[in-house]
């Protein structure tokens, strides 16, 4: 009987090493692949465009940890130049709408408010003589969804992330700039349906005092 236990035992301990040893076997093969992986990705950053690598940080830091201006462009300040895809397999770019005014809406196809404003924004958008461009995120096809699904047709230009609202002082939607033909922030941001849908009279008004001719259509 004594003899029987010490063999049981002998095996339990036997097999407890086994597994011991498989355990840190494991987990120093995992170690291995994990510092392969850390030193692949170095690798390819430092392959990676330097426009990508910054987009990539920017995408990864935390809008409320970040210092950023977020209350907008005054009035008056040249408007950023951006050269943006569209969902159409073309690229809008902010130097296509000079010498003419155009209504800049920042929207997302997750945001109600923003499909909302769209047939909206498409009607008083036919009755004036202002371009409209929508700078959103998300894929091609959501943002083709979201226009099929309000009825409307427009020019929509993907940001990445959020590099153009960053570069425009806002990360909510819907906002909008009005810019006029000089490239200028003709208006304050206006952030949500009536502010936005304010900016297209606004337009004449800057007209009439400045004697610009807007020679524009909506697309």
């Amino acid at each position: 009987m004594l003899v029987s236990l010490a063999v049981v035992t002998a095996l339990l301990l036997v097999l407890l090493g086994a597994v011991c040893w498989t355990l840190y076997a494991v987990l120093r093969q995992n170690g291995r692949i994990l510092a392969r992986l850390d030193a692949l990705e170095a690798a390819l950053e430092g392959r990676r465009d330097p426009q990508e690598r910054s987009e990539r940080i920017f995408a990864d830091r935390s809008l409320s940890a970040s210092r950023l201006n977020r209350a907008g462009l005054a009035a008056g300040t040249i408007a950023p130049a951006f050269r943006l895809p569209t969902i159409d397999g073309g690229e809008a770019a902010l130097a296509d709408y000079a010498g003419r005014w155009l209504l800049l809406v920042f929207s997302d196809p997750e945001c109600a408010p923003c499909q909302a404003l769209l047939p909206r924004l498409a009607r008083a958008g036919r009755a004036s003589s202002v371009d409209v461009l929508l700078v959103s995120r998300g894929s091609v096809e959501a943002n083709a969804a979201k226009l099929a699904a309000a009825g409307v047709s427009f020019r929509v230009a993907l940001q990445r992330h959020w590099e153009i609202s960053r570069l425009y002082a806002r990360f909510a939607t819907p906002i909008a700039y009005l810019i006029d033909p000089q490239g200028r922030i003709a208006s304050p941001v206006a952030a949500g349906a009536a502010p936005i849908l304010a900016l297209i009279g606004n337009e004449q008004h800057t007209h009439d005092r400045r004697g610009d001719t807007p020679t524009a259509s909506v697309h």
